[in-house]
């Protein structure tokens, strides 16, 4: 009765964590954890099954996963750079801030995602269990898309946000509702994207090619996922996330990719078969290839001039003017996007000086203002986080800062975990077991979506890529287990 009533916990508290992982800056828990940077309520949920189920079942023989080896190699290279760092680096004063409070931070947000990935390998080590984390991660997905088409309802139609839907508003998040673009339950839009691209759209796209539904109810051919994808879909769109929506084109491409090299495969080998011409036979593959090149270039084209049209800050999209100071940055400067950019210089700049080790978790701030171009001085958006903000500026990218907080050094293990995680989706995308071969490409579209959102935030806080990479690399145990248990049987 007692290990009963242990499950259902288990099983409710992991229901109640990635439920509320929509919601990422909920007022009581900013004031629980005193940062407004991701105060999510699923975090807290996590603390409780780390105590109460994680670190026990490590206790009693719990399985790392092979490929969490490079991310722990770089827990240690992080921590210990910025441990040192903080003993040895001198760091310039910004505004009072303390370096040894902003380390902590930083190395508490690596905690978080840590922590999600640990505990996502863990329960994701049980098809069981796997199925229905899938489950409820389609039941709070459905809920994202109809609170987003609600949000885009009620602007468009009344050009305005009902006075409940703001109080509602308020209960979840500290941030405000944006003029025709929606944000879910998440601070801003483009955090509902990278939630869409790092979450839910791997998950449901992953559904649709394998065509493997975490539920029972069908409509003949079609499945839940089917419509979810397309509400997903829609819900990244009404975003105006222009890093959400080129992720979302390269998670196309790549699936387009795969499906033109195997339609170029079979059109060579009909015509070997027709012409015997194995020359002929590579020209008429160069051209088709040819071919899709430019009509994905015209795709791309095409996306940019419809949000030209919708967004007000791609008005410009088309207009460059080579002989101005700057281009580049003027140019960036027209589509709003050019703060970014200088914030990337500047992070690139820290790195450069401190090549090797860089300068440790939380440090890049502080030098950010030493390193920033003059033309930076010129944006509003800087200038008012130099002169009358009280934090410290960020780099706004999650790939420039690892450089700059970790160097060489860290950035290639972190890379290299990613590495060792595509290599797993390798295996598990060959798998005959549609669970696991739905799995592999999940964790194949993370990775290559977390490519693109990695120049939109620079945290680590996020739970989204580490939860989902968790479940591939539980899912690689899975299939593991199977094949040496296949092995084996055959050779008895």
């Amino acid at each position: 009765m007692a290990k009963q009533a242990g499950r259902m916990l288990l099983n409710a508290g992991w229901a109640a964590m990635i439920l509320l992982l929509p919601v990422t800056s909920m007022p009581l828990v900013v004031r629980l954890v005193g940062s407004d940077a991701v105060a999510a309520p699923s975090g807290l949920i996590l603390l409780a099954l780390m105590v109460a189920w994680l670190i026990p079942s490590w206790l009693r023989g719990g399985r790392l996963p092979w490929t969490s080896v490079p991310l722990v190699v770089f827990v240690g290279v992080a921590l210990g750079v910025t441990t040192l760092r903080a003993a040895f680096l001198d760091l310039p004063p910004f505004k009072g801030i303390s370096a040894l409070r902003n380390s902590i931070q930083a190395l508490l947000t690596l905690g978080v995602g840590v922590s999600f990935y640990l505990a996502g390998s863990a329960w994701g080590q049980r098809r069981d269990r796997l199925g229905t984390a899938l489950r409820w991660i389609n039941w709070s997905g459905a809920v994202v898309i109809l609170y987003c088409l609600l949000q885009a309802g009620m602007w468009q139609f009344n050009h305005r946000y009902p006075q409940w839907m703001k109080d509602f508003h308020d209960l979840y998040s500290i941030g405000p509702l944006y003029r025709q673009r929606v944000s879910g339950f998440t601070l801003e839009p483009s955090w509902l994207a990278n939630q869409l691209n790092l979450l839910y759209l791997p998950i449901w796209i992953g559904a649709v090619v394998t065509r493997q539904s975490a539920h029972k109810l069908r409509w003949g051919k079609w499945i839940a996922e089917d419509g979810l994808l397309l509400g997903g879909v829609a819900a990244l769109g009404l975003s105006l996330s222009r890093v959400g929506l080129l992720a979302l084109f390269l998670l196309v491409g790549y699936g387009m990719l795969l499906w033109n090299v195997r339609l170029v495969r079979k059109i060579q080998e009909s015509w070997q078969r027709r012409h015997a011409s194995g020359g002929q036979a590579r020209w008429v593959q160069g051209a088709v290839l040819g071919g899709m090149a430019v009509v994905y270039a015209g795709a791309l084209l095409g996306l940019g001039w419809v949000l030209s049209r919708l967004d007000p800050r791609m008005a410009q999209l088309f207009q460059f003017e080579l002989g101005s100071e700057n281009p580049l940055l003027r140019y960036a400067n027209q589509l709003m996007f050019a703060a970014r950019m200088v914030y990337w210089q500047a992070g690139w700049g820290v790195f450069t000086a401190h090549p090797w080790l860089g300068v440790g978790l939380g440090n890049a701030g502080f030098f950010l203002p030493d390193t920033l171009q003059g033309y930076a001085h010129g944006l509003f958006e800087v200038r008012d986080l130099l002169y009358r903000s009280g934090s410290l500026l960020n780099i706004k990218s999650i790939w420039v800062r690892l450089l700059a907080e970790t160097g060489i050094v860290g950035f290639s293990v972190f890379l290299s975990w990613l590495v060792s995680l595509w290599f797993a989706t390798l295996g598990l995308v060959r798998q005959s077991d549609r669970q696991l071969r739905m799995i592999g490409w999940v964790g194949q579209l993370v990775i290559l979506a977390y490519l693109v959102e990695g120049f939109s935030v620079d945290t680590f806080a996020f739970p989204y890529p580490w939860l989902t990479l968790g479940w591939v690399s539980g899912a690689a145990l899975i299939a593991a287990k199977e094949e040496n248990k296949t092995a084996g049987s055959s050779g008895t």
